[in-house]
Protein backbone atom coordinates (compact mmCIF):
# COMPACT_ATOMS: atom_id res chain seq x y z
CA UNK A 1 0.00 0.00 0.00
CA UNK A 2 1.00 3.42 0.00
CA UNK A 3 1.59 3.51 3.57
CA UNK A 4 3.08 0.52 5.17
CA UNK A 5 3.03 0.02 1.91
CA UNK A 6 1.19 -2.09 0.72
CA UNK A 7 2.33 1.00 -1.79
CA UNK A 8 3.84 -1.34 -1.98
CA UNK A 9 2.94 -3.28 -2.47
CA UNK A 10 0.94 -4.17 -4.68
CA UNK A 11 2.26 -5.44 -5.89
CA UNK A 12 1.00 -7.73 -3.49
CA UNK A 13 4.59 -7.30 -2.59
CA UNK A 14 7.43 -9.26 -3.84
CA UNK A 15 6.80 -11.83 -1.16
CA UNK A 16 4.06 -13.58 -3.14
CA UNK A 17 6.04 -16.48 -4.55
CA UNK A 18 5.16 -19.00 -7.20
CA UNK A 19 2.68 -21.50 -5.82
CA UNK A 20 3.87 -24.72 -7.42
CA UNK A 21 5.12 -26.68 -10.36
CA UNK A 22 5.42 -30.28 -9.34
CA UNK A 23 3.52 -33.54 -9.79
CA UNK A 24 0.71 -34.46 -7.44
CA UNK A 25 0.11 -38.00 -6.30
CA UNK A 26 -2.22 -38.47 -9.28
CA UNK A 27 -0.41 -39.99 -12.22
CA UNK A 28 0.02 -37.87 -15.32
CA UNK A 29 -0.94 -34.54 -13.74
CA UNK A 30 1.43 -31.59 -13.32
CA UNK A 31 0.26 -28.59 -11.40
CA UNK A 32 1.30 -25.25 -12.78
CA UNK A 33 -0.24 -22.76 -10.42
CA UNK A 34 0.66 -19.10 -10.03
CA UNK A 35 -0.84 -16.25 -8.07
CA UNK A 36 -3.16 -14.36 -10.40
CA UNK A 37 -2.89 -16.88 -13.23
CA UNK A 38 -3.80 -20.33 -11.99
CA UNK A 39 -4.17 -23.17 -14.43
CA UNK A 40 -5.95 -26.26 -13.18
CA UNK A 41 -5.26 -29.87 -14.17
CA UNK A 42 -7.68 -31.60 -16.48
CA UNK A 43 -10.89 -32.45 -14.67
CA UNK A 44 -10.24 -30.06 -11.76
CA UNK A 45 -12.76 -27.30 -12.28
CA UNK A 46 -13.28 -24.27 -10.09
CA UNK A 47 -15.38 -24.86 -7.01
CA UNK A 48 -15.57 -28.63 -7.37
CA UNK A 49 -14.61 -29.37 -3.76
CA UNK A 50 -16.88 -28.88 -0.78
CA UNK A 51 -16.16 -28.44 2.91
CA UNK A 52 -15.92 -32.15 3.58
CA UNK A 53 -13.65 -32.87 0.69
CA UNK A 54 -10.52 -31.54 2.40
CA UNK A 55 -10.74 -34.41 4.87
CA UNK A 56 -10.71 -36.93 2.03
CA UNK A 57 -7.25 -35.87 0.90
CA UNK A 58 -3.93 -36.78 2.43
CA UNK A 59 -2.62 -34.40 5.09
CA UNK A 60 0.22 -33.30 2.81
CA UNK A 61 -1.88 -32.57 -0.28
CA UNK A 62 -1.90 -28.84 0.19
CA UNK A 63 -0.20 -25.55 -0.47
CA UNK A 64 1.69 -24.20 2.55
CA UNK A 65 1.59 -20.40 2.97
CA UNK A 66 3.82 -18.69 5.53
CA UNK A 67 2.15 -15.44 6.55
CA UNK A 68 -1.46 -14.30 6.98
CA UNK A 69 -1.22 -10.75 5.59
CA UNK A 70 -2.62 -9.57 2.29
CA UNK A 71 0.03 -11.44 0.29
CA UNK A 72 -0.57 -14.73 2.10
CA UNK A 73 -4.36 -14.50 1.98
CA UNK A 74 -4.33 -13.50 -1.68
CA UNK A 75 -2.21 -16.53 -2.53
CA UNK A 76 -4.43 -18.79 -0.44
CA UNK A 77 -7.68 -17.55 -2.00
CA UNK A 78 -6.29 -17.82 -5.51
CA UNK A 79 -5.13 -21.39 -4.98
CA UNK A 80 -8.28 -22.50 -3.13
CA UNK A 81 -10.51 -21.05 -5.83
CA UNK A 82 -8.92 -23.57 -8.16
CA UNK A 83 -9.34 -26.55 -5.89
CA UNK A 84 -6.01 -26.58 -4.03
CA UNK A 85 -6.19 -27.09 -0.24
CA UNK A 86 -4.19 -24.46 1.66
CA UNK A 87 -2.69 -24.24 5.14
CA UNK A 88 -1.75 -20.72 6.24
CA UNK A 89 0.79 -20.56 9.09
CA UNK A 90 1.09 -17.34 11.10
CA UNK A 91 3.28 -16.53 14.08
CA UNK A 92 0.70 -14.47 15.97
CA UNK A 93 -2.31 -15.86 17.76
CA UNK A 94 -4.63 -13.74 15.58
CA UNK A 95 -4.92 -13.97 11.80
CA UNK A 96 -4.84 -10.19 11.48
CA UNK A 97 -1.62 -9.80 13.51
CA UNK A 98 0.35 -8.72 10.46
CA UNK A 99 1.90 -5.61 8.95
CA UNK A 100 -0.82 -5.35 6.32
CA UNK A 101 -3.27 -4.41 9.07
CA UNK A 102 -1.37 -1.21 9.90
CA UNK A 103 -1.24 0.34 6.44
CA UNK A 104 -2.89 3.75 6.52
CA UNK A 105 -2.95 5.85 3.40
CA UNK A 106 -4.34 3.61 0.68
CA UNK A 107 -3.48 1.29 -2.17
CA UNK A 108 -2.39 2.26 -5.66
CA UNK A 109 -5.13 1.68 -8.22
CA UNK A 110 -5.67 3.55 -11.49
CA UNK A 111 -7.31 6.82 -12.43
CA UNK A 112 -9.67 5.78 -15.20
CA UNK A 113 -11.36 9.18 -15.07
CA UNK A 114 -8.50 10.72 -17.03
CA UNK A 115 -9.61 8.64 -20.00
CA UNK A 116 -13.30 9.30 -19.38
CA UNK A 117 -12.62 13.03 -19.27
CA UNK A 118 -11.11 12.89 -22.75
CA UNK A 119 -7.48 13.01 -21.68
CA UNK A 120 -5.99 10.51 -24.11
CA UNK A 121 -2.38 11.46 -23.42
CA UNK A 122 -0.06 9.67 -21.05
CA UNK A 123 0.31 11.20 -17.60
CA UNK A 124 3.88 12.31 -16.82
CA UNK A 125 4.72 9.25 -14.73
CA UNK A 126 3.37 6.98 -17.48
CA UNK A 127 5.73 8.74 -19.87
CA UNK A 128 8.60 8.25 -17.44
CA UNK A 129 7.84 4.54 -17.21
CA UNK A 130 7.60 4.23 -21.00
CA UNK A 131 10.92 6.02 -21.50
CA UNK A 132 12.58 3.93 -18.84
CA UNK A 133 11.38 0.76 -20.51
CA UNK A 134 12.80 1.92 -23.82
CA UNK A 135 16.33 2.06 -22.42
CA UNK A 136 18.61 -0.87 -21.66
CA UNK A 137 18.15 -1.66 -17.98
CA UNK A 138 20.27 -3.29 -15.34
CA UNK A 139 20.11 -7.05 -15.70
CA UNK A 140 20.12 -9.11 -12.53
CA UNK A 141 23.04 -11.59 -12.77
CA UNK A 142 21.05 -14.23 -10.90
CA UNK A 143 17.62 -14.04 -12.52
CA UNK A 144 18.38 -12.47 -15.89
CA UNK A 145 15.54 -9.99 -15.32
CA UNK A 146 15.95 -6.45 -16.56
CA UNK A 147 14.59 -4.93 -13.39
CA UNK A 148 13.70 -1.41 -14.44
CA UNK A 149 11.82 -2.69 -17.48
CA UNK A 150 10.05 -5.94 -16.78
CA UNK A 151 9.29 -5.61 -13.07
CA UNK A 152 8.10 -1.98 -13.21
CA UNK A 153 5.93 -2.71 -16.22
CA UNK A 154 4.43 -5.81 -14.59
CA UNK A 155 3.55 -3.83 -11.49
CA UNK A 156 2.01 -0.92 -13.40
CA UNK A 157 0.01 -3.04 -15.83
CA UNK A 158 -1.11 -5.95 -13.67
CA UNK A 159 -1.58 -4.17 -10.32
CA UNK A 160 -5.05 -2.68 -11.01
CA UNK A 161 -6.30 -6.02 -12.34
CA UNK A 162 -5.24 -7.79 -9.15
CA UNK A 163 -7.13 -5.21 -7.08
CA UNK A 164 -10.28 -5.76 -9.14
CA UNK A 165 -9.94 -9.52 -8.81
CA UNK A 166 -9.39 -9.59 -5.06
CA UNK A 167 -10.74 -6.43 -3.42
CA UNK A 168 -13.40 -4.69 -5.54
CA UNK A 169 -17.03 -5.60 -6.17
CA UNK A 170 -19.10 -5.74 -9.36
CA UNK A 171 -20.09 -2.08 -9.32
CA UNK A 172 -16.40 -1.22 -9.73
CA UNK A 173 -15.75 -3.90 -12.34
CA UNK A 174 -14.36 -6.31 -9.75
CA UNK A 175 -14.76 -9.97 -8.87
CA UNK A 176 -14.71 -9.62 -5.08
CA UNK A 177 -18.11 -11.22 -4.54
CA UNK A 178 -16.81 -14.46 -6.02
CA UNK A 179 -14.07 -14.57 -3.39
CA UNK A 180 -16.15 -13.18 -0.55
CA UNK A 181 -14.02 -10.04 -0.30
CA UNK A 182 -15.40 -6.61 -1.21
CA UNK A 183 -13.54 -3.88 0.67
CA UNK A 184 -15.65 -0.77 1.48
CA UNK A 185 -13.26 1.85 0.11
CA UNK A 186 -14.29 5.50 0.43
CA UNK A 187 -16.50 6.84 -2.36
CA UNK A 188 -17.33 10.28 -3.70
CA UNK A 189 -20.66 11.78 -2.64
CA UNK A 190 -21.41 13.20 -6.09
CA UNK A 191 -20.77 10.22 -8.35
CA UNK A 192 -20.65 7.33 -5.85
CA UNK A 193 -17.31 6.42 -7.44
CA UNK A 194 -14.12 5.28 -5.76
CA UNK A 195 -12.46 8.22 -4.01
CA UNK A 196 -8.92 8.76 -5.32
CA UNK A 197 -6.28 10.69 -3.42
CA UNK A 198 -2.81 11.90 -4.34
CA UNK A 199 0.48 10.70 -2.87
CA UNK A 200 4.13 11.37 -3.53
CA UNK A 201 5.65 10.64 -6.95
CA UNK A 202 2.23 10.27 -8.61
CA UNK A 203 1.24 12.66 -11.38
CA UNK A 204 -2.47 12.10 -10.77
CA UNK A 205 -4.69 10.92 -7.90
CA UNK A 206 -4.91 7.13 -8.08
CA UNK A 207 -4.88 5.96 -4.44
CA UNK A 208 -8.06 4.25 -3.20
CA UNK A 209 -8.49 4.26 0.54
CA UNK A 210 -10.67 3.71 3.60
CA UNK A 211 -10.12 6.86 5.66
CA UNK A 212 -6.59 6.42 7.09
CA UNK A 213 -7.06 2.76 8.08
CA UNK A 214 -7.00 1.13 4.65
CA UNK A 215 -4.82 -1.77 5.78
CA UNK A 216 -7.24 -2.62 8.55
CA UNK A 217 -10.17 -2.63 6.12
CA UNK A 218 -8.41 -4.78 3.53
CA UNK A 219 -6.93 -7.19 6.07
CA UNK A 220 -10.22 -7.65 7.90
CA UNK A 221 -12.11 -8.51 4.72
CA UNK A 222 -9.50 -10.66 2.98
CA UNK A 223 -8.69 -12.74 6.10
CA UNK A 224 -12.40 -13.22 6.73
CA UNK A 225 -12.88 -14.42 3.15
CA UNK A 226 -9.94 -16.80 3.43
CA UNK A 227 -11.05 -18.18 6.78
CA UNK A 228 -14.54 -18.82 5.40
CA UNK A 229 -13.24 -20.85 2.43
CA UNK A 230 -13.64 -24.61 3.03
CA UNK A 231 -10.23 -25.39 1.52
CA UNK A 232 -8.25 -22.91 3.64
CA UNK A 233 -7.16 -23.47 7.24
CA UNK A 234 -5.24 -21.05 9.47
CA UNK A 235 -2.80 -22.31 12.08
CA UNK A 236 -1.70 -19.62 14.54
CA UNK A 237 1.16 -19.39 17.04
CA UNK A 238 3.29 -21.13 14.41
CA UNK A 239 6.88 -19.98 13.98
CA UNK A 240 8.68 -21.55 11.03
CA UNK A 241 12.21 -22.55 12.02
CA UNK A 242 13.45 -24.13 8.77
CA UNK A 243 12.42 -24.98 5.24
CA UNK A 244 12.45 -28.69 4.40
CA UNK A 245 13.83 -29.86 1.08
CA UNK A 246 14.07 -33.10 -0.84
CA UNK A 247 17.58 -34.26 -0.06
CA UNK A 248 17.61 -36.62 -3.03
CA UNK A 249 17.48 -33.62 -5.37
CA UNK A 250 20.11 -31.49 -3.59
CA UNK A 251 23.27 -33.32 -4.61
CA UNK A 252 25.82 -31.12 -6.38
CA UNK A 253 26.05 -33.75 -9.08
CA UNK A 254 22.34 -33.68 -9.74
CA UNK A 255 20.95 -31.90 -12.76
CA UNK A 256 17.74 -30.97 -10.98
CA UNK A 257 17.14 -28.09 -8.61
CA UNK A 258 16.52 -28.79 -4.92
CA UNK A 259 12.83 -29.00 -4.15
CA UNK A 260 11.33 -27.34 -1.09
CA UNK A 261 8.73 -29.74 0.29
CA UNK A 262 7.60 -28.18 3.55
CA UNK A 263 8.55 -26.41 6.77
CA UNK A 264 9.65 -27.22 10.32
CA UNK A 265 7.29 -25.38 12.64
CA UNK A 266 7.50 -24.40 16.30
CA UNK A 267 4.18 -24.31 18.13
CA UNK A 268 4.48 -21.37 20.54
CA UNK A 269 1.86 -22.78 22.90
CA UNK A 270 3.36 -26.28 23.30
CA UNK A 271 6.97 -25.36 22.40
CA UNK A 272 7.16 -28.43 20.21
CA UNK A 273 8.56 -28.76 16.71
CA UNK A 274 6.72 -30.55 13.92
CA UNK A 275 7.28 -31.02 10.19
CA UNK A 276 4.57 -29.91 7.79
CA UNK A 277 4.86 -31.13 4.21
CA UNK A 278 3.08 -29.73 1.18
CA UNK A 279 2.60 -31.45 -2.17
CA UNK A 280 1.57 -28.24 -3.91
CA UNK A 281 4.48 -26.12 -2.75
CA UNK A 282 5.30 -23.36 -0.32
CA UNK A 283 4.70 -19.60 -0.43
CA UNK A 284 6.88 -17.17 1.54
CA UNK A 285 4.68 -14.24 2.54
CA UNK A 286 5.94 -13.35 6.01
CA UNK A 287 6.83 -9.72 5.35
CA UNK A 288 9.99 -7.63 5.30
CA UNK A 289 12.75 -6.83 7.77
CA UNK A 290 12.30 -3.15 8.65
CA UNK A 291 11.15 -4.07 12.15
CA UNK A 292 14.76 -4.67 13.21
CA UNK A 293 15.56 -0.93 13.11
CA UNK A 294 15.48 1.43 16.08
CA UNK A 295 13.13 3.79 14.23
CA UNK A 296 10.50 1.63 12.51
CA UNK A 297 6.86 2.04 11.51
CA UNK A 298 6.35 -1.71 11.91
CA UNK A 299 4.47 -3.01 14.97
CA UNK A 300 6.10 -5.06 17.68
CA UNK A 301 5.88 -8.84 17.79
CA UNK A 302 6.80 -11.22 14.98
CA UNK A 303 6.23 -8.62 12.26
CA UNK A 304 8.87 -7.52 9.74
CA UNK A 305 11.81 -9.34 11.30
CA UNK A 306 13.16 -10.82 8.06
CA UNK A 307 11.64 -14.29 8.51
CA UNK A 308 11.44 -15.19 4.83
CA UNK A 309 14.95 -13.96 4.10
CA UNK A 310 16.31 -15.77 7.16
CA UNK A 311 14.63 -19.03 6.16
CA UNK A 312 15.94 -18.77 2.61
CA UNK A 313 19.49 -18.06 3.78
CA UNK A 314 19.39 -20.99 6.20
CA UNK A 315 18.21 -23.23 3.38
CA UNK A 316 21.02 -22.00 1.13
CA UNK A 317 23.61 -22.58 3.82
CA UNK A 318 22.35 -26.13 4.34
CA UNK A 319 22.72 -26.84 0.64
CA UNK A 320 25.96 -25.12 -0.34
CA UNK A 321 27.57 -23.94 2.90
CA UNK A 322 29.00 -20.46 3.35
CA UNK A 323 31.79 -20.66 0.80
CA UNK A 324 30.06 -18.83 -2.05
CA UNK A 325 28.14 -15.52 -2.13
CA UNK A 326 24.43 -15.77 -1.56
CA UNK A 327 22.24 -16.13 -4.62
CA UNK A 328 18.94 -16.71 -2.88
CA UNK A 329 18.65 -13.19 -1.43
CA UNK A 330 19.50 -9.85 -3.00
CA UNK A 331 19.22 -6.08 -2.53
CA UNK A 332 18.82 -6.33 1.24
CA UNK A 333 20.47 -2.92 1.59
CA UNK A 334 17.46 -1.31 -0.11
CA UNK A 335 15.19 -0.48 2.82
CA UNK A 336 12.64 2.27 2.31
CA UNK A 337 12.35 4.81 5.12
CA UNK A 338 9.03 6.54 5.56
CA UNK A 339 9.66 10.29 5.92
CA UNK A 340 7.12 10.99 8.65
CA UNK A 341 6.85 8.87 11.79
CA UNK A 342 5.71 10.49 15.01
CA UNK A 343 8.81 11.20 17.11
CA UNK A 344 8.18 11.57 20.83
CA UNK A 345 10.58 10.59 23.64
CA UNK A 346 10.14 7.13 25.13
CA UNK A 347 7.29 6.24 22.76
CA UNK A 348 7.17 3.80 19.83
CA UNK A 349 7.25 5.42 16.42
CA UNK A 350 3.81 5.84 14.87
CA UNK A 351 3.26 6.14 11.13
CA UNK A 352 1.89 9.46 9.90
CA UNK A 353 0.54 8.49 6.50
CA UNK A 354 1.86 10.02 3.32
CA UNK A 355 -1.74 10.90 2.51
CA UNK A 356 -1.38 13.77 4.99
CA UNK A 357 1.15 15.36 2.65
CA UNK A 358 -1.07 14.44 -0.28
CA UNK A 359 -3.79 16.51 1.38
CA UNK A 360 -1.48 19.48 1.86
CA UNK A 361 0.57 18.92 5.03
CA UNK A 362 3.78 20.97 5.08
CA UNK A 363 7.20 20.02 6.45
CA UNK A 364 8.68 22.79 8.62
CA UNK A 365 11.75 23.31 10.77
CA UNK A 366 11.59 24.66 14.32
CA UNK A 367 11.56 28.25 13.00
CA UNK A 368 8.55 27.56 10.77
CA UNK A 369 10.47 27.47 7.48
CA UNK A 370 9.01 25.08 4.89
CA UNK A 371 12.10 23.17 3.80
CA UNK A 372 10.92 20.38 1.44
CA UNK A 373 11.38 22.42 -1.76
CA UNK A 374 15.00 23.02 -0.82
CA UNK A 375 15.55 19.37 -1.70
CA UNK A 376 13.19 18.77 -4.65
CA UNK A 377 10.87 20.88 -6.87
CA UNK A 378 7.86 18.76 -5.86
CA UNK A 379 8.45 19.48 -2.19
CA UNK A 380 6.43 17.27 0.14
CA UNK A 381 5.29 15.16 -2.82
CA UNK A 382 8.80 14.30 -4.00
CA UNK A 383 9.80 10.61 -4.05
CA UNK A 384 9.79 9.08 -0.59
CA UNK A 385 13.56 8.61 -0.37
CA UNK A 386 14.16 12.29 -1.15
CA UNK A 387 11.66 13.48 1.46
CA UNK A 388 13.09 11.08 4.05
CA UNK A 389 16.59 12.46 3.48
CA UNK A 390 15.26 15.99 3.76
CA UNK A 391 13.58 15.28 7.11
CA UNK A 392 16.71 13.53 8.38
CA UNK A 393 19.05 16.35 7.30
CA UNK A 394 16.87 19.04 8.85
CA UNK A 395 16.55 17.00 12.03
CA UNK A 396 20.34 16.93 12.36
CA UNK A 397 20.35 20.72 12.59
CA UNK A 398 18.54 20.73 15.94
CA UNK A 399 20.35 22.50 18.74
CA UNK A 400 20.34 21.86 22.45
CA UNK A 401 18.53 18.55 22.27
CA UNK A 402 15.48 20.07 20.57
CA UNK A 403 13.61 18.89 17.49
CA UNK A 404 13.82 20.44 14.04
CA UNK A 405 11.40 18.60 11.72
CA UNK A 406 7.64 18.95 12.01
CA UNK A 407 4.54 18.15 9.98
CA UNK A 408 2.07 21.03 9.79
CA UNK A 409 -1.51 20.51 8.62
CA UNK A 410 -3.10 23.16 10.83
CA UNK A 411 -4.31 25.12 7.79
CA UNK A 412 -6.92 22.47 6.96
CA UNK A 413 -10.45 22.45 8.41
CA UNK A 414 -10.30 20.65 11.81
CA UNK A 415 -13.56 18.73 11.37
CA UNK A 416 -12.60 17.50 7.91
CA UNK A 417 -9.09 16.64 9.07
CA UNK A 418 -10.27 14.47 11.96
CA UNK A 419 -12.82 12.74 9.74
CA UNK A 420 -10.31 12.05 6.99
CA UNK A 421 -7.59 10.81 9.36
CA UNK A 422 -9.41 9.24 12.33
CA UNK A 423 -6.60 6.80 13.20
CA UNK A 424 -4.01 9.56 13.45
CA UNK A 425 -6.41 11.70 15.47
CA UNK A 426 -7.21 8.85 17.86
CA UNK A 427 -3.57 7.99 18.42
CA UNK A 428 -2.53 11.59 19.09
CA UNK A 429 -5.40 12.31 21.47
CA UNK A 430 -5.11 9.02 23.39
CA UNK A 431 -1.69 9.92 24.80
CA UNK A 432 -1.22 11.00 28.43
CA UNK A 433 -0.33 14.42 26.99
CA UNK A 434 -2.71 14.67 24.00
CA UNK A 435 -1.73 16.35 20.75
CA UNK A 436 -4.13 18.04 18.33
CA UNK A 437 -2.81 17.95 14.79
CA UNK A 438 -5.42 20.48 13.69
CA UNK A 439 -3.73 23.02 15.99
CA UNK A 440 -0.15 21.83 16.59
CA UNK A 441 2.83 20.89 14.48
CA UNK A 442 3.73 17.23 14.90
CA UNK A 443 7.41 16.22 15.42
CA UNK A 444 8.53 13.65 12.84
CA UNK A 445 11.51 11.46 12.02
CA UNK A 446 12.17 9.01 9.14
CA UNK A 447 11.58 5.38 10.13
CA UNK A 448 12.35 2.06 8.45
CA UNK A 449 9.19 1.09 6.64
CA UNK A 450 9.34 -1.23 3.65
CA UNK A 451 11.82 -3.83 2.43
CA UNK A 452 12.64 -3.50 -1.27
CA UNK A 453 15.05 -6.44 -1.48
CA UNK A 454 14.46 -9.97 -0.29
CA UNK A 455 14.36 -13.50 -1.62
CA UNK A 456 15.50 -13.40 -5.25
CA UNK A 457 12.81 -14.51 -7.68
CA UNK A 458 11.86 -14.34 -11.32
CA UNK A 459 8.75 -12.46 -12.44
CA UNK A 460 6.57 -15.46 -11.56
CA UNK A 461 7.84 -15.41 -7.98
CA UNK A 462 10.00 -18.53 -8.29
CA UNK A 463 13.00 -18.57 -5.97
CA UNK A 464 16.38 -19.16 -7.56
CA UNK A 465 18.21 -22.46 -7.23
CA UNK A 466 20.71 -22.63 -4.40
CA UNK A 467 22.09 -26.10 -4.82
CA UNK A 468 23.94 -27.87 -7.56
CA UNK A 469 22.53 -28.06 -11.03
CA UNK A 470 20.54 -25.58 -13.03
CA UNK A 471 17.40 -27.58 -13.52
CA UNK A 472 16.52 -29.28 -16.78
CA UNK A 473 13.11 -27.65 -17.12
CA UNK A 474 13.29 -24.65 -14.86
CA UNK A 475 16.34 -22.80 -16.18
CA UNK A 476 18.01 -22.58 -12.79
CA UNK A 477 14.87 -22.00 -10.70
CA UNK A 478 13.63 -24.25 -7.96
CA UNK A 479 10.26 -25.74 -8.70
CA UNK A 480 8.66 -24.56 -5.46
Amino acid sequence: MSSTTMTTTFAFRRSIHRIATRPTFSAGIRWSSYVGDVRCPAGGGVGTRNAGERDRHGPHERLLVLGSGVAGCAAALTAARHGIPVTVLHAGSRRDDCNSYWAQGGIIYRNYRLRHEGIDRYTPDDVLLRERNAKPGFRCPTTGITWNEDAAWKLAVEGPSRIRQLLLGRRDGGEGEERGCVVPFDRTAEEDALSLCLEASHAAPRIIHRADCTGKAITTHITRAAAAHPLIEFVGDSVVADLLYDESSSSSSSSSSPLVIGARVLDKTTRRLSDRYAVHGLVLASGGLAGIYRHSTNPAGFNALGSSVGLALRLERSLVGGASPSRIASDLEYVQFHPTALCLPDEPRFLLTEALRGEGAILRDADGRAFARDYHPRGELAPRDVVARAVFCEGQKAEGGGHNAFLDVTHRDPAWLKGRFPSVHEHLTSRAAPLDFSKEWIPVVPAAHYTCGGVTTDLDGRATTVGGGTGTNDGGWVRN
